[in-house]
């Protein structure tokens, strides 16, 4: 089908394309250690919700803690609904299914849709989107973006995912957390 071969061409656009030897240290780094870059995150987002205030001098870390809680949870229930809708996609890895993917890391055995990393990562992100933009400079919020965005990334880079699988996990983990953050905001509202 044509999105199958647009899916694929943009694969080894990024797969083949962007290949050097600095991201052939960097991407692997990115998907196995990635989230180590988040977690002093968590620290500086407990922190600044403890000392800064709003108009009426109150800290903001009640909503500190939600965005470390919420955010935490998130990447559990998302990385357990990667789980469920693989076995119900079928679909085979991109280096399982094709040739000529340049593999850097060894082709795992499980399945490709959704992206659990692309899931994961942008399930972290999304309540400090939601909580933590009144406390935390814009600067911080594009950091943890863009370090969704490469650990996502690394993901086809390594051969392991196409970028549908990304994008899938991405839109999962988003909504699944903005759901969450939904409901804790009606249940403390109340």
């Amino acid at each position: 089908s044509l999105n199958y071969r647009m899916d694929t061409q943009f694969f080894f656009l990024i797969n083949r394309g962007l290949a050097n030897p600095f991201f052939d240290v960097l991407m692997p780094a990115l998907t196995f250690q990635g989230y180590l870059l988040a977690g002093p995150f968590l620290f500086y987002a407990l922190y600044r919700g403890a000392t800064g205030r709003d108009d009426s001098g109150k800290t903001f870390l009640t909503a500190a803690v939600s965005a470390v809680v919420i955010s935490l949870l998130s990447v559990l229930l998302a990385d357990l609904a990667c789980s469920w809708l693989k076995v119900v996609t079928t679909r085979p890895r991109p280096c399982q299914a094709l040739e000529g993917v340049r593999l850097i890391v060894s082709c795992p055995r499980s399945l490709s849709l959704p992206s659990s990393h692309g899931a994961t990562s942008f399930a972290f992100i999304m309540p400090y989107f939601v909580f933590a933009r009144r406390f935390i400079q814009a600067g911080w919020l594009s950091y943890l973006l863009m370090l969704a965005s490469l650990i996502a990334l690394s993901r086809i880079y390594l051969g392991v995912h196409y970028p549908s699988d990304i994008v899938a996990g991405a839109v999962l983990g988003a909504a699944l957390a903005g759901v969450i953050c939904w409901g804790y905001r009606r249940i403390s509202e109340k």
